[in-house]
C-alpha cells in the first residue's frame, strides 16, 4: 500500500495523472455512514484504475463561522487521517477553512475546486464526487449534491449521492453518536461508528497514589472534546502494535481532597501488563460503562470496589 499524501490546494491536484475519485465530507468520527461514501470512492477507484482522494476542511466550519454552534468532535484531524489511511484511501486535500472559502458561492466553490489557478486551467483529474445527501458547500451552506450534479455536466465530472447507513432505523449522523456518547450509551455509539469510541493520549504523571495501592494505572488528560459521563468503564488498551483488556476511570476522584473537581482525568489499568507507561501514547477505547464515578468513605472501600470493578471489566472483555 503506497502512503497517502496530504494536499492543501486544489491545485495540487493537477500532478495527479490518473483519474481522481473524490469523497467529499468533513467526515467527524468516520463512522459507519462516512465509510459507504469512502469504501465507495476507494472500490470505484481502483476500478477505473484511478486513485481515490477526500476532501476535508482541517476545522469544524461553525469553529470559525458560529463558534458558539460548534459540535463537539468526535475525532482530531490527525485520527481522521489516520482513519482515511487505512481505509487506502490515496491522498487527502485538507483545506484550511478560512474566510475566503466560506464567502464563496456554491459555483465559485467548485470552480475553486476544478480550477488550477496557476494556469487558468479548467483541466481537473477529478471524474467523480461521492457525498452523502445531506453534504453542503458554499456560502451559507447553499450548494446541495443536485447542485453539484448540475455543475458536474460543465466541469466534466460525474456526482454519486451514496444513501446513508441506518441504525435502529434511523439514520447514522455524528450528531447521533455524539448524543448517545454523552448519555453513556457506549454499546450503541460503538455500533455506529463501526468501531469503539476511543481517546488518544500520552500519559503523563500522577500523583502515585494507585502504586501505593497496589494498582497501577496510566494517566492522561483526555485531549478531545466530547467525553463519555464520568464513571468507570472496561476498556481495550491500544499501545504500540500490542492490545490490553483494562478498566478505566473518567472523572475528577472525588475521594481524594486534593484533587480539583475541574481537571477531568481517564485513569486507566492495564490487565497483565508489566512495563512502563510514562510518557508514551496509548489508545483507551471504551467498551462499556459499570458504574458512576463516586465518592467513598475509606480508601479500603475504594479498593475493594475498584478490584469488583477489574472482575466485571474481565467478564465483559471476556478475559
Amino acid at each position: 500500500m503506497s502512503k497517502m499524501r496530504i494536499i492543501s490546494r486544489p491545485s495540487e491536484l493537477s500532478a495527479v495523472k490518473t483519474p481522481v475519485v473524490l469523497a467529499v465530507g468533513f467526515f467527524d468520527g468516520v463512522h459507519r455512514g462516512h465509510r459507504e461514501v469512502l469504501d465507495s470512492a476507494v472500490r470505484r477507484a481502483r476500478e477505473i484504475n484511478g486513485e481515490a482522494w477526500v476532501m476535508t476542511f482541517d476545522q469544524h466550519p461553525l469553529a470559525l463561522l458560529a463558534p458558539y454552534k460548534k459540535p463537539r468532535l468526535l475525532s482530531t484531524t490527525d485520527e481522521r487521517l489516520r482513519i482515511f489511511a487505512e481505509l487506502e484511501v490515496d491522498g487527502v486535500l485538507l483545506v484550511d477553512f478560512d474566510k475566503s472559502i466560506a464567502a464563496r458561492s456554491p459555483r465559485d466553490f467548485v470552480n475553486w475546486l476544478c480550477t488550477a489557478p496557476e494556469n487558468g486551467s479548467s483541466e481537473s483529474p477529478i471524474v467523480e464526487i461521492r457525498c452523502g445527501d445531506n453534504w453542503r458547500f458554499g456560502e451559507h451552506a447553499a450548494g446541495t449534491p443536485t447542485m453539484l450534479e448540475e455543475f458536474g455536466q460543465d466541469y466534466g465530472f460525474k456526482v454519486v449521492i451514496v444513501p446513508y447507513a441506518g441504525f435502529k432505523g434511523l439514520e447514522i449522523s455524528s450528531t447521533r453518536i455524539r448524543y448517545t456518547i454523552r448519555e453513556g450509551r457506549l454499546e450503541d455509539a460503538n455500533l455506529m461508528l463501526g468501531r469503539p469510541y476511543a481517546v488518544h493520549g500520552r500519559v503523563v504523571g500522577g500523583r502515585g497514589v494507585a502504586n501505593r495501592l497496589g494498582i497501577a494505572t496510566a494517566n492522561i488528560v483526555p485531549a478531545v472534546d466530547l467525553l463519555p459521563p464520568n464513571g468507570v468503564y472496561a476498556v481495550r488498551i491500544e499501545l504500540d502494535e500490542e492490545s490490553f483488556g483494562g478498566v478505566a476511570n473518567l472523572g475528577v476522584r472525588p475521594t481524594f481532597h486534593d484533587t480539583s473537581p475541574d481537571e477531568i482525568v481517564l485513569e486507566t489499568h492495564l490487565f497483565d501488563f508489566s512495563g512502563e507507561l510514562y510518557n508514551r501514547e496509548i489508545v483507551v477505547c471504551f467498551l462499556s460503562f459499570l458504574r458512576a464515578e463516586r465518592r467513598f468513605p475509606s480508601v479500603d472501600e475504594l479498593v475493594a470496589c475498584i478490584h469488583e470493578d477489574m472482575k466485571q471489566a474481565r467478564k465483559v472483555l471476556d478475559l
